[in-house]
C-alpha cells in the first residue's frame, strides 16, 4: 500500500512528530514527548531516492514503521488515522523500553 508523503508528515506531526529536512531531499522525523523532550525514536520519511517521491511504496513504508518501533503495518495506519492514540504509542514505546515515562 502506497502512502502519499504529505499525509504521514502530516499525521506524524500531529502525533508528536518533527520533521526536518537534510541536505536537498531527505526527510527525517523525529518523536518529541510534549514536543519538547527529545526521543531517539526517528526514521527517514521521504527523500529516499534521487526521484522526486510523493507517495512511499510499501517497501518504504515497511521501512518507516519498524524504525519507528510499531509491531506491524496495520498498527502504524491506526496510528496515522487516530484509532492508535498518541497515549497508546508512548505506552508501546515505555514497553518496548524505547522511552521512560516514568517521573523525574
Amino acid at each position: 500500500m502506497a502512502l502519499e508523503l504529505s499525509y504521514i508528515h502530516g499525521r506524524l506531526k500531529n502525533k508528536g512528530f518533527k520533521i526536518t529536512k537534510r541536505r536537498k531531499k531527505d526527510y527525517y522525523c523525529r518523536f518529541y514527548i510534549n514536543g519538547e523532550i527529545l526521543t531517539s525514536i526517528r526514521s527517514k520519511v521521504g527523500g529516499h531516492s534521487k526521484q522526486k517521491y510523493k507517495t512511499l511504496g510499501d517497501d518504504l513504508v515497511t521501512r518507516v514503521y519498524k524504525t519507528l518501533h510499531f509491531d506491524n503495518k496495520n498498527q502504524f495506519l491506526d496510528f496515522l488515522e487516530c484509532p492508535f492514540t498518541l497515549e497508546n504509542y508512548q505506552e508501546m514505546l515505555n514497553r518496548k523500553e524505547q522511552i521512560d515515562l516514568s517521573p523525574i
